[in-house]
């Protein structure tokens, strides 16, 4: 016979697992990263760095409160299904009008984050109304009607003024999770942590396999033995994330997320849930556009802005691995053991090779670090965790 308890367990675990349609919907996103990563092939400025964050926030925000939404409601129920098909054409409409998004397109980029933030007031609203619901109505009409509305406003206002309503309808759902207004404490303990942090993973999985498309891609129009081993390089680096993000992100993320709900630490949970994976992938992303620059051209030194993504890239993915550590509660000593290399290295050593070597070698430059900090970072969390098991529970983080 069967134990009715194993029976409970595996039920649990699977609701805890991403459904199949959680991951059609990511589909979309696919195609999102690759639209706005292409303005920051070759030699980007400020004006496509910022660009490239002012549009890509807003569908990361759309995607990150999906997430949560899912994790609370599950992906089975068919209104959750409906709201997950319902919201897919918003987000094609969001990535197609991305490359005019600030631009001629602007009023339909609105229009699909408009479209996105109503399905999930659908959602929440239906939920505040259940008898005994904890969630008072006024938490979805302000977090996801009135953004709604802000945005689909702007849509029909001229430049400037539908840029400050963008602003303000972000603005508006920041504030609301910085002071939690409407949310009780037991909102957050029923979060499912392997829910999040396969989720968040996948998406990450999105962003290093658009950098594996940009390597191969451009490889495969400019087919030549130094463009070869630039790409062979890219690989390099791109597999070197991923390998420390999952051989160590992943459970870390778990670890950390199970310790900070256990503790209600709910300002760690939100930032390490909705912020600083922003920082992460966007990392990510400028990392990608400079590689493939680098296999473009690999025996010509790398224009200013690709130097800059290639660097800057670096340093922003390790620094939200930093802060993400750090708000799970490993000690600052622990952290600083590999994040001051980076914080030395790259503007000090890989920005300076960017400017004098081909493009091959900056590319194996990075790689050379991302392999050095990997190291580091693995032998510091070693020694971190001895530490802590010989002294006893982290200190709680708020």
């Amino acid at each position: 016979m069967v134990d009715a308890s194993q029976v409970t367990a595996e039920a649990e675990a699977e609701e805890q697992r991403a459904g199949w349609f959680e991951l059609f919907f990511d589909l979309v996103f696919v195609v999102t990263v690759s639209v706005l990563a292409h303005d920051l092939h070759g030699d980007p400025g400020p004006r496509e760095f910022a660009t490239f964050l002012v549009l890509f926030f807003p569908l990361w925000w759309a995607w990150v409160n999906q997430m949560v939404t899912v994790n609370v409601f599950g992906s089975d129920p068919a209104r959750v299904r409906a709201v997950l098909l319902a919201a897919m054409p918003a987000l094609g409409l969001m990535a197609a009008a991305s490359p005019e998004g600030l631009g001629d397109r602007a009023w339909a980029y609105a229009l699909g984050a408009a479209w996105i933030r109503l399905l999930f007031f659908l959602l929440w609203f239906g939920r505040a109304r259940r008898p005994g619901s904890t969630l008072p109505l006024w938490r979805p009409v302000t977090y996801c009607l009135v953004p709604a509305v802000i945005w689909g406003v702007s849509a029909a206002v001229p430049g400037p003024v539908r840029f400050v309503l963008w602003g303000l309808a972000i603005a508006l759902e920041v504030v609301l999770l910085a002071v939690q207004a409407g949310i009780s404490a037991e909102f957050y303990d029923r979060l499912k942590v392997e829910h999040m942090v396969e989720r968040i993973g996948l998406f990450v999985v999105i962003v290093l396999g658009e950098s594996v498309f940009t390597v191969v891609a451009t490889f495969t129009e400019h087919f030549t033995g130094l463009s070869a081993l630039a790409a062979l390089l890219g690989f390099f680096v791109v597999a070197e994330l991923a390998l420390i993000f999952f051989t160590w992100g992943t459970g870390a993320a778990a670890r950390g997320l199970t310790a900070v709900q256990s503790r209600r630490a709910v300002r760690a949970l939100r930032d390490t849930v909705m912020y600083l994976p922003f920082v992460l992938v966007s990392g990510i992303v400028v990392i990608a556009a400079a590689l493939g620059t680098a296999v473009g051209e690999p025996d010509h030194v790398l224009p200013p802005g690709a130097r800059w993504a290639l660097s800057g890239g670096v340093l922003a993915f390790y620094t939200a691995n930093a802060a993400i550590s750090l708000r799970y509660g490993d000690g600052l000593g622990t952290v600083m053991r590999w994040y001051v290399f980076c914080l030395v290295l790259t503007p000090g050593a890989l920005l300076p090779a960017s400017v004098y070597l081909p493009a091959w070698g900056a590319v194996a430059c990075a790689a050379g670090l991302v392999l050095l900090l990997a190291k580091l970072s693995k032998l510091s969390r070693a020694r971190g965790q001895a530490a802590a098991a010989g002294a006893g529970p982290a200190a709680p983080v708020g």
